[in-house]
């Protein structure tokens, strides 16, 4: 892959999409902004999470209800950042994931995990298609006790 100025103003605009997911999740407060993030076929597969996935925004939309009801507090820093394809209007990238949390019944929860996500050009701006999480290190019972409910 080369890296001209075009590879690397693309890489800045996905690493800026990832950045913009995580900066919706940590807000905890707007479902409908967290779905800009996504193409309206979409899918969040947390099945490396032993949770479930979900297709299409009214799906998503209903995962992330919860979880903004059950969460009081979210932190995700992101680092390894890494464009695995890119092709026009369609990426892959992967990227790991420290993310912190609290939920509102005081379960404190803090994972290793990695994100391979699938990012596709729409009108000038990246929007993730599929999204796929998975533990780097193994994950806390704290993380299926406070998400389980979806």
């Amino acid at each position: 892959m080369q890296h001209n100025l075009e590879y690397l103003l693309e890489k800045d605009a996905l690493e800026a999409a990832v950045v913009k997911y995580c900066t919706a999740v940590d807000r905890l407060d707007d479902v409908d902004d967290m779905l800009t993030n996504f193409t309206e076929d979409a899918v969040l597969d947390l099945t490396g999470l032993h949770l479930p996935s979900f297709v299409g925004h009214k799906e998503i939309a209903g995962f992330y209800t919860q979880v903004f009801e059950d969460m009081s507090h979210h932190g995700h820093l992101l680092s390894n950042f890494r464009v695995e394809k890119l092709e026009g209007n369609d990426a892959q990238v992967k990227c790991y994931i420290t993310g912190l949390g609290r939920s509102k019944a005081g379960v404190d929860i803090q994972v290793y995990v990695w994100y391979d996500l699938i990012l596709r050009k729409i009108d000038g701006t990246w929007k993730i298609s599929v999204f796929y999480e998975a533990p780097l290190l193994p994950m806390p019972e704290s993380v299926t006790a406070v998400h389980s409910k979806g």
